[in-house]
């Protein structure tokens, strides 16, 4: 019984480890591939049609201050992921800041800008997209 073990495990090891390998190295060369902004952002191109509101939100926003997320109706370039996926990813992906809805810095997607009097358009993107600062 042990040796018809062996031999299944060996034919199969022979059969499928090819593929297997090549599988993996496919993948591996893929991952090469990415530019570090895909590296960096990940999941998050599935969230967020535009790349650079992360790169703008991480650059922009101090480390020790929080944030908030605002987001209004869908537009046109949104993934089905983006009203109620953004702010999830964002609490992840901003860390070490901190989520909080009456922080300085508001993420802005699609927001009613009129709903933060003062606050002033830092970065603005396409698709109805932008990051606000409140006065201190």
């Amino acid at each position: 019984m042990v040796a018809f073990c062996v031999a299944v495990t060996l034919v199969a090891l022979v059969v499928r480890y090819p593929d297997t390998f090549a599988d993996a190295n496919e993948t591996a060369r893929a991952n090469a591939a990415l530019d570090l902004v895909d590296r960096d952002v990940g999941a998050g191109n599935s969230v967020f049609a535009d790349q650079q509101l992360l790169v703008q939100a991480r650059g922009l926003i101090p480390r020790d201050e929080s944030f908030a997320v605002a987001a209004g109706d869908p537009q046109p370039g949104w993934t089905d992921l983006t009203a109620g996926s953004a702010e999830p990813f964002l609490r992840y992906y901003l860390l070490p800041r901190r989520l909080d809805p009456n922080a300085r810095w508001i993420v802005c997607l699609g927001c009613d800008r009129g709903a933060y009097p003062g606050a002033e358009a830092v970065w603005e993107g396409e698709d109805g997209i932008s990051i606000l600062r409140r006065a201190s």
